[in-house]
């Protein structure tokens, strides 16, 4: 954990709305990070737009991470986002967009990632086409997160392609349940022992596997229930809200503690 990886999560993953500098370098103190490199991390995040002063030692999330940190909060409602699959395709033909700009190909691969696009061939992403929204508002969402702003996004009822080449194949259902089931039982686990935790160690713990799972739930493609058993995710959202609302408690509690 970095002092820029901590502080994204903490606003991002846990849904701290504001920190202060004392706060910033109290959560620090918890993953051995020096006051210095927790300042620093705030001044260069600050500049990159992904933070913002409010005032005197006063932090709030930047206009360039709103978009992202709206997508990463998303996860408590991820069933509202699919309806029912009539079995067509989304696809972002990827080839006009360049790829020399390293930074700008990991923004729109995380993009895409985010919103369950896998990639079938080298600069063609697709996705079934069960998300609730209009293309339209697809298409704007993947921008605000970091797709090219000349992307063109295509709904499509059929496809043919070479032998062997099959859309639903690219994602490993089995796979995404396993995780899903040991993701649930380290949370159950851990929200079990937690009050017997000193609290800043409850603090961290919390955090590291909060945010594990939430990253794992933000990064379901959102499959219909035609290519897999979306229960063990179902499960895991549920358990995680219950565990989300603690450990934003154990970071109040400990930020009370050293204030």
């Amino acid at each position: 954990m970095t002092g820029r990886s901590l502080i994204l999560s903490l606003m991002n993953a846990v849904g701290t709305r504001q920190m202060t500098a004392a706060q910033l370098v109290a959560a620090g103190s918890i993953f051995e990070i020096e006051d210095s490199a927790m300042r620093m991390a705030a001044t260069r995040l600050i500049k990159e737009g992904l933070l913002e002063s409010a005032g005197r030692g006063l932090y709030v999330s930047g206009p360039v991470s709103r978009p992202l940190r709206d997508q990463v909060r998303g996860w408590r409602n991820v069933r509202e986002r699919t309806r029912d699959w009539a079995g067509g395709w989304l696809a972002v033909p990827a080839g006009n967009l360049g790829r020399t700009d390293r930074k700008q190909l990991a923004a729109r691969s995380q993009a895409l990632k985010l919103n369950g696009f896998a990639e079938a061939e080298p600069d063609l992403w697709v996705r079934p086409a069960n998300l609730a929204m209009d293309i339209e508002t697809l298409r704007a969402e993947l921008i605000g997160i970091g797709l090219d702003a000349g992307a063109m996004l295509f709904e499509l009822a059929d496809y043919a392609a070479p032998d062997g080449m099959d859309f639903a194949t690219l994602w490993d259902a089995e796979q995404l349940q396993a995780r899903y089931a040991e993701a649930l039982a380290v949370i159950e686990t851990s929200a079990a022992r937690l009050g017997d935790l000193p609290l800043g160690a409850a603090a961290r713990e919390s955090l590291l596997l909060g945010q594990a799972a939430i990253r794992l739930i933000n990064l379901d493609p959102l499959l219909p229930g035609a290519m897999v058993d979306n229960g063990p995710r179902d499960r895991l959202v549920e358990a995680m809200k219950s565990y989300n609302a603690r450990g934003q408690a154990i970071w109040r509690d400990y930020y009370r503690s050293v204030a």
